[in-house]
């Protein structure tokens, strides 16, 4: 081991799984974590349909909430 190595925390074993429970439990936690965070708001369900390629580009490329796409 180098002696300016910094160790923080500790490694899980080899073959360790963590719970499904946990693992969205920390995950729900990150997302409202994200949402305090984030200026946008979450957008309510919508369906945008465009009737050529170049229209849905122009209305995308119009958005200022990057969580619309």
């Amino acid at each position: 081991m180098n002696m300016n190595q910094k160790i923080v925390g500790r490694r899980v074993p080899r073959g360790a799984t963590v719970d499904p429970v946990i693992s969205y439990w920390r995950a729900e936690r990150l997302i409202r974590e994200m949402d305090i965070l984030n200026p946008w708001p979450r957008p309510r369900g919508f369906v945008f349909t465009a009737k050529t390629r170049e229209e849905y580009a122009c209305w995308r490329a119009s958005q200022r909430n990057p969580r619309l796409w």
